[in-house]
C-alpha cells in the first residue's frame, strides 16, 4: 500500500479539520449501546461498587483489551481487572486471565507487541503464578513462563509500559533494586538491565535516595528514544521537569529536551505525539510558564512551549489521544461555558486549541484512559464514572462516529 508523503498528510489533516468544522455535532453525545458491562468491584468490605477502567490496548484490528480494577460484570461474569472486547463492543467470552493479590488489584498499563500482551499495575499473581506487578501473556492470555521481571518492592506499582525491538520499559513507583521510577527489561527473560538506570528524584540532588524518589506515570517509545512523564525534577542524574527524553541504550542519558513545568503537583500523566513527531502534547496536574496549566503543547525536540495553544483546563488531565484534527482529553476538569461540560473534551489542534463546545459526552466522574479503535471512527474511554450523560456506564463507554466516517487516517507511527 502506498503511503502519502508528509506534505500530502499535512494537506489531509487540513482537509479533515475543515470537514470536522462543517460536521461537528451541536448536541450531547450519547454513549454507544455497547460496551455496557456494568463493571463491579469489591470495596474491601464485601460490598460491590462501580468498577474503574485505567488502560486500553488494541489487539489486532478486531479486539480491544481493557484493564483497571474490577471483578465482574453486572450479569455476574467474572473478569479480574483485565478483559477483552470484540470489535462491536461486546465481551469476548474466550479471553479470561486470573489476576490476584492479597490486597487491591489494578491493571494500569497494557501494551500489545510482537504477538504478546504486557500488563502492568499492582498485583502479585497471574494465572496462579507469582508475577509481581508486571507480566507477559500470549495473545490468548496464557502466561509466558520464561518472562519474569522482579518489580517487587514493598510499594512497587507499574503505571506505564513501552515496548520496542530493543527491550521492555516499565514506569511507576519502584523501590526494588534502587530503580526509583523506570526500568529496562530484557524482552526474552524480563531481567532488569543493571547498566541502564534512570532514577527519578522529586528534587534535584547530588545524592539520589529512595526517600526522595519521584515516579513515572507515562511512557512513549518513539523508536529512537523513550519519552518519560511523571513526577520528578531529576532523572538519570540530570534536572528535568516532569518529562524527559531518554536514550534507549545504556547508560540512560537524557537529551536536551526540557519542559517549562514549574509548579503545582508537577505530574505528567499523559503524552501524545503528533503524526510527524514534531509536537508533543502533555497532560497532567501542573502549572507551567506563561500561566499555562494542566495541558501543554511543546516542541518535541526541545520542550519549548507553544504559547499560542492554550486550552487551560481547570483541573488535571489524565489521558490524551489524537484523532484527526482533534485532541481528546480526559481527566477531572469541568466548565460551564457555553454549556456545562465535565471530564472529557475535544480540542482543536489548530489555532488556540479551542474546545468543541458542541461535543458534550459528560461522564459524571474522572476519565483515566482513552483509546481510538482500529478503524478510527469510535472513541473508547474509561475511568471512575458511573454515567455518561444520562446513560449508566460503570467505568467503560464508547462514543460512535467521533470523526467523519469518510476520512482516511494513518497510524501516528506509520511514518517513512
Amino acid at each position: 500500500m502506498v503511503r502519502p508523503t508528509h506534505a500530502a498528510r499535512a494537506f489531509l489533516f487540513a482537509a479533515m479539520a475543515a470537514l470536522a468544522s462543517l460536521s461537528a455535532p451541536t448536541h450531547a453525545q450519547l454513549a454507544d449501546a455497547d460496551p455496557d458491562l456494568g463493571l463491579l468491584r469489591n470495596n474491601g468490605g464485601a460490598q460491590l461498587v462501580n468498577g474503574n477502567v485505567r488502560a486500553f490496548a488494541a489487539q489486532g484490528t478486531r479486539k480491544i483489551l481493557v484493564g483497571g480494577d474490577f471483578e465482574r460484570t453486572a450479569s455476574g461474569i467474572e473478569r479480574f481487572s483485565l478483559l477483552r472486547l470484540n470489535a462491536d463492543g461486546t465481551l469476548d467470552p474466550d479471553f479470561r486471565v486470573l489476576i490476584a493479590s492479597a490486597g487491591a488489584v489494578q491493571v494500569n498499563a497494557i501494551v500489545v507487541h510482537g504477538g504478546f500482551i504486557y500488563i502492568g499495575g499492582r498485583f502479585q499473581m497471574v494465572n496462579g503464578a507469582t508475577r509481581p506487578n508486571i507480566a507477559k501473556l500470549t495473545a490468548d492470555g496464557e502466561l509466558v513462563e520464561a518472562w519474569r521481571a522482579n518489580l517487587d518492592g514493598p510499594t512497587d506499582t507499574v503505571h506505564a509500559i513501552a515496548v520496542g525491538a530493543d527491550a521492555v520499559y516499565a514506569g511507576g513507583d519502584f523501590t526494588a533494586q534502587d530503580l526509583w521510577g523506570v526500568a529496562r527489561l530484557d524482552s526474552q527473560t524480563g531481567a532488569i538491565d543493571p547498566a541502564w538506570r534512570a532514577q527519578t528524584q522529586a528534587f534535584v540532588t547530588p545524592t539520589p535516595s529512595a526517600s526522595g524518589r519521584g515516579n513515572v506515570r507515562s511512557l512513549l517509545h518513539t523508536g529512537t528514544d523513550l519519552i518519560v512523564g511523571g513526577y520528578f525534577r531529576q532523572i538519570a542524574g540530570q534536572a528535568r521537569a516532569s518529562v524527559a527524553r531518554i536514550s534507549l541504550t545504556a547508560p540512560a542519558t537524557p537529551s536536551a529536551f526540557d519542559t517549562p513545568v514549574n509548579g503545582g503537583e508537577r505530574y505528567a500523566y499523559a503524552l501524545a505525539l503528533s503524526p510527524d513527531r514534531s509536537t508533543l502534547y502533555i497532560g497532567g496536574d501542573f502549572f507551567a510558564a506563561n500561566s499555562q496549566q494542566h495541558l501543554l503543547r511543546v516542541n518535541a525536540q526541545t520542550g519549548a512551549p507553544d504559547t499560542t495553544w492554550k486550552p487551560q483546563p481547570n483541573a488535571q488531565v489524565r489521558a490524551l489521544v489524537l484523532l484527526g484534527p482533534w485532541l481528546y482529553a480526559g481527566g477531572s476538569f469541568s466548565g460551564t461555558t457555553p454549556q456545562p461540560y465535565a471530564n472529557l473534551m475535544r480540542l482543536a489542534t489548530s489555532g488556540a486549541g479551542a474546545r468543541d463546545t458542541g461535543w458534550l459526552p459528560n461522564p459524571d466522574a474522572r476519565v483515566l484512559a482513552l483509546h481510538e479503535d482500529g478503524v478510527r471512527k469510535r472513541l473508547y474511554f474509561g475511568g471512575e464514572f458511573a454515567k455518561v450523560g444520562a446513560s449508566s456506564r460503570n467505568g467503560l463507554a464508547r462514543l460512535g462516529q467521533v470523526i467523519d466516517p469518510d476520512v482516511i487516517f494513518y497510524d501516528a507511527y506509520d511514518i517513512e
